[in-house]
């Protein structure tokens, strides 16, 4: 899915226009691939071997991404960010850059005043960029374009090619242009995909199927004399098929390595995140197949300080999807945890896209995503986030109503004094509903819960 990165004006409606063309069908008809080649765990130590460094005890817990330009066109303060943010418990935000921002100094995209607040809160930051495509004008050569099976629809958006060894290259040196610009606590590149989701026989929305791809998967993949194979014979080979899933699955191995190194080059303290996928009923090696994310080789053989599992279009679309759909990830979870137990995991929710692109469906307010975060931690997974504060603000699903100033509470399940306790004594940090003068739906570092208010 092309998550919903609306910046700037024009971007909200340019990503409502494309979001349902980017979804596909689930029907296809390509070759049955074999299975991905086993991740071997004999090897790697067991889960008792995580190492919780300080580094990544800064980021454990709730976090929210950031879409500064929006952010800024809410004209919300630095002390209002601040303050939302520990409503929700956000103990690190991710700035969501979505432009071509090469990594140089920009005090209007990153503005300083916004950075110390967040500094001074002790709330981490992690810098976001974008693996696969650039939003809006770029002036990255036309050549390192992705080519999909039929025109992508909307010029807002270019693809860029992971087999295009000047883009991967281009990647590299802005992570250590904002490294020796920023002091960050996290690096990461959400969308480090091909797109996706059985989309070959759907709306078409695939690639690269360039002749610089197919001629570099011929030459590496094929040998000998042959002749640049057209992606025709790619799909009708089960064998050939078999290798061109193999190809894609190798170019993330080796862009997710090289931004990794250049991470730890600059600076080892600084966190790395690789962005999976997460698709209710879908498997690893169906996600291998269609996105080219390989997740547990990626666990295995990158290391990455964290993994994050992505919610997909095909999920956060659906207008009945229930705040703990992200149990029914819990296959794909295993499967990187068992290749590499040292990896921290975390998972990504969309809570305001489809609510904002069609207001007819109910919102996801913050007993969801509240509920959805609770969860997550409660289920394994180190950290959360989601899309994304400024349009959950926006969008009126953010809380609203802090109370910070409470004394402690006891806290329960449920609105009743025979209810299960949660907490025997934990200051309310925000109040999300209100059944009566008394009972309150409040949120702590403890979760969700019941206060009794007297």
């Amino acid at each position: 899915m092309k998550k919903n990165k609306y910046t700037g004006k024009g971007h909200a409606f340019l990503y409502l226009c494309l979001l349902f063309v980017s979804v596909s069908s689930c029907a296809t008809n390509t070759p049955v691939p074999s299975a991905p080649p086993s991740v071997d765990t004999t090897e790697v130590p067991g889960k008792e071997l995580f190492v919780e460094t300080p580094q990544l005890k800064r980021i454990k817990g709730n976090s929210i991404q950031i879409d500064p330009e929006m952010l800024y066109q809410q004209q919300i303060s630095p002390e209002t960010l601040v303050a939302d943010l520990r409503m929700a418990n956000i103990k690190s935000v991710h700035f969501f850059i979505v432009g071509n921002w090469d990594g140089s100094k920009n005090d209007d995209l990153l503005k300083p005043a916004y950075l110390n607040a967040l500094k001074n809160e002790n709330i981490a930051i992690w810098i976001m960029l974008l693996g696969n495509c650039i939003y809006g004008a770029s002036n990255l050569p036309a050549d390192w374009q992705m080519e999909f099976l039929k025109p992508y629809p909307n010029q807002g958006i270019k693809f860029y090619s992971f087999h295009r060894p000047e883009f991967v290259d281009w990647q590299v040196s802005r992570v250590k242009r904002i490294l020796q610009n920023y002091k960050v606590d996290g690096i990461e590149f959400a969308e480090s995909y091909f797109p996706e989701w059985k989309t070959l026989n759907g709306n078409g929305f695939y690639g690269d199927v360039s002749l610089f791809a197919r001629k570099m998967f011929t030459e590496k993949y094929i040998g000998g004399t042959a002749a640049t194979v057209s992606f025709d014979y790619i799909m009708k080979n089960p064998t050939v098929y078999n290798k061109w899933m193999d190809f894609r699955a190798d170019a993330l191995l080796s862009f997710n390595e090289k931004i990794k190194i250049a991470i730890k080059e600059e600076d080892p303290d600084v966190l790395y995140a690789i962005w999976g996928m997460g698709v209710r009923k879908g498997t690893i090696a169906e996600i291998r197949e269609h996105y080219g994310l390989d997740m547990p080789a990626l666990a295995k053989y990158v290391q990455p300080d964290v993994i994050v599992l992505q919610t997909s279009a095909q999920d956060w679309l659906d207008p009945q999807l229930a705040w703990d759909y992200l149990l029914e990830y819990a296959p794909l979870a295993k499967a990187v945890q068992e290749a590499n137990p040292k990896v921290a995991l975390s998972i990504q929710a969309d809570i305001v896209s489809l609510g904002y692109g069609n207001p007819t469906v109910e919102k996801r307010n913050p007993a969801w995503w509240l509920r959805f975060f609770d969860l997550s931690l409660k289920s394994g997974y180190y950290t959360n986030t989601a899309y994304e504060y400024a349009f959950s603000k926006k969008e009126d699903i953010w809380p609203k109503k802090s109370a910070v100033d409470a004394k402690a509470l006891k806290i329960y399940k449920e609105a009743s004094l025979q209810s299960l306790v949660v907490a025997e004594a934990a200051v309310p940090l925000a109040i999300i509903n209100e059944q009566d003068a008394h009972w309150k739906l409040v949120y702590t570092a403890h979760g969700l819960g019941w206060a009794y208010f007297n």
